[in-house]
């Protein structure tokens, strides 16, 4: 099985960003060993997502990884040694990673996917201009790594 973990909270902004890319990914008709979660701020109870999957994909907001607006392929290597900040899901996806090592062997392959954001802002719904126009970007990214 391959899963797609779509994380956020459509209340604060560009936070967001995620449960956007998730509505998009439900209108699309998937392989059957595709299914398409939405995570929200589930925090480690998203490891039940990640469980009896060969490959995850992780969609998420991103910050200071590249320009407002720009849409990220990252692997877990890359999240390695980066200041872990304190969002508004909890302690984040390297943490979230970091419990999965101790819980699942084998690891499932991992992508993140995400868009770099300017700031999540606390109770406005609604994406910026530019996360909004990296919706359908990320929507067809995930769609090629599926299709690989």
């Amino acid at each position: 099985m391959r899963h797609i973990v779509c994380f956020g909270n459509e209340l604060h902004g560009d936070d967001g960003f995620g449960i956007r890319v998730y509505a998009q990914l439900c209108r699309l008709t998937w392989p059957k060993d595709v299914e398409v979660f939405n995570a929200g701020i589930a925090g480690l109870n998203v490891l039940r997502f990640l469980e009896d999957c060969s490959q995850a994909i992780l969609v998420d907001a991103l910050a200071n990884f590249g320009n407002v607006g720009e849409v990220l392929l990252l692997r877990p290597e890359d999240l390695a040694g980066r200041p872990e900040q304190l969002t508004g899901h909890g302690l984040g996806i390297p943490y979230l990673l970091e419990a999965l090592k101790v819980i699942r062997e084998p690891q499932p392959d991992i992508l993140i996917v995400g868009v770099e954001i300017a700031a999540v802002n606390p109770f406005s719904p609604g994406l910026s201009d530019k996360t909004e126009r990296a919706v359908p970007k990320t929507v067809q990214l995930i769609r090629g790594l599926l299709s690989e």
